[in-house]
């Protein structure tokens, strides 16, 4: 029973092992000596100093469309669950030029958008910031454009990331067939960030000063205790599942073999027994 706990918590510690990490994915439509030339290995890396160091290459201008698909709470898990007929894995599969780091911790020092920003000022590109809400893209053909598109949080269980990848997946196949199309020569980057709590504890915490000011304890009452207090950290649900899955199964196991044991050794009085006649004599 313990073994069979323990075999069954494994693949939740692997979870919880990757919640610091978002994926990478990269694809372009041409291939260049620059970007063959990024470590297959950087994984120990945080994700915005990875998107601007492929970003900061010198041939990167060359490409007449630069997309970078930003997604707060992406996990890697997220694009395993898509089916191989999706529109996106076959993009992926047909580019010329591809790379995939599947885990690369995330940072909340700066965003991948104000890394974008600055390569199109710097190449001298149109700056364009799309999503799912604003509706489909609309490029010139005749200018060079540099995309952030800012998809939707993921959030909610398993079930619920898996049906909304595929809802998302529609729209970003559809935004890259049509870049595809108008530009042969595109660079991709899709890649996740961190989720606001999370944001919020990755950020250094700063020094007091003359300009902090105490929060407004009204506020603070209107709060729930979810919005003041993190519960739920992931070394507190690590140590309650180590619990409930392991150590109470064991506990239950030890109690119920103690409780079936039974004594061999019989206290009955021998036949023929009495104690009076003993007593007598």
């Amino acid at each position: 029973m313990a073994g069979r706990a323990i075999l069954t918590f494994l693949p939740v510690i692997g979870v919880l092992g990757h919640l610091d990490t978002v994926p990478l994915v990269a694809w372009s439509s041409k291939s260049s000596p620059e970007l063959n030339s990024l470590s297959p290995d950087l994984r120990y890396e945080h994700s915005v100093s990875m998107v601007g160091g492929i970003l900061s290459q010198d041939d990167i201008c060359s490409f007449d469309a630069v997309v970078v698909v930003d997604q707060p709470g992406l996990r890697s898990s997220d694009l395993h669950a898509l089916p191989t007929s999706s529109a996106l894995f076959a993009i992926l599969k047909s580019a010329p030029w591809s790379k995939q780091y599947p885990h690369v911790k995330h940072s909340a020092s700066s965003s991948v958008q104000e890394i974008a920003e600055s390569l199109a000022r710097r190449c001298g590109s149109t700056w364009t910031s799309a999503s799912p809400a604003a509706g489909p893209l609309d490029l010139a053909e005749n200018s060079k454009h540099v995309v952030c598109v800012n998809m939707p949080a993921m959030e909610g269980s398993m079930k619920s990331r898996k049906a909304a990848m595929l809802g998302h997946d529609q729209y970003l196949s559809s935004e890259l067939a049509k870049i595809n199309a108008a530009f042969t020569s595109h660079l991709v980057l899709y890649t996740g960030s961190p989720l606001e709590h999370q944001r919020r504890q990755l950020s250094p915490s700063s020094e007091f000063n003359s300009t902090y000011t105490l929060p407004d304890n009204s506020t603070l009452a209107d709060a729930g205790i979810f919005k003041r207090y993190q519960l739920f950290s992931t070394p507190l649900l690590v140590a309650l599942l180590v619990v409930f899955f392991i150590i109470v199964p064991i506990i239950m196991l030890a109690v119920s073999a103690l409780a079936s044991l039974q004594s061999s050794v019989r206290l009955d009085a021998p036949k023929g027994y009495s104690a009076q006649e003993k007593k007598i004599q």
